[in-house]
């Protein structure tokens, strides 16, 4: 099954985005990745901007599985999600499900307003006019060691979680 997911924060948003995007391609392996923006909270009363993005990953997990594997990211990166005001108060991670399909393809899906050009941007059927930026995307070995950092943000991007080659260890 193909997800259609969408990932926002505003509480150290650049730290919080990058990780769970390097978070997600370890889990699945590989990912779509659209342009990262920064928006005005919607629906929300707060001072902090966010940054969102979309992306689209293939699991074998049901959705309701996938969506408490979300959980559990969202609550190891520091959301409080026992407060029954939790949707309306500033996070450092949300990761939703919004669509699924057997085909990749979820140019028709809809959308929050706000996440409409980036799902364009994403099937090359437009340009997003907000402010996009860059992050960092650390790909990892045992102990931590960082073997590619490379930036996303910017455009929409296929990732690819490398194998590490005997080659990638030694450096």
């Amino acid at each position: 099954m193909f997800y259609l997911c969408s990932i926002g924060s505003n509480l150290d948003p650049h730290q919080h985005v990058s990780q769970a995007v390097g978070e997600l391609l370890v889990h699945f392996g590989r990912l779509q990745l659209s342009s990262v923006i920064q928006t005005k909270p919607v629906g929300m009363h707060s001072s902090h901007d966010f940054l969102n993005c979309l992306f689209v990953a293939e699991s074998e997990l049901a959705p309701h599985q996938l969506k408490a594997h979300f959980v559990a990211m969202e609550l190891a990166h520091g959301r409080d999600r026992s407060d029954p005001r939790c949707k309306v108060l500033d996070r450092p991670l949300d990761i939703d499900i919004l669509a699924s399909s057997q085909s990749d393809d979820f140019s028709t899906a809809r959308v929050d307003a706000y996440l409409d050009e980036l799902l364009a941007e994403l099937y090359g059927r437009g340009q997003v006019h907000d402010r996009k930026v860059t992050l960092p995307l650390h790909t990892r070995l045992m102990a931590g060691k960082v073997i590619e950092e490379r930036q996303v943000g910017l455009a929409p991007i296929a990732l690819q979680q490398e194998m590490a080659t005997p080659a990638a260890l030694l450096r």
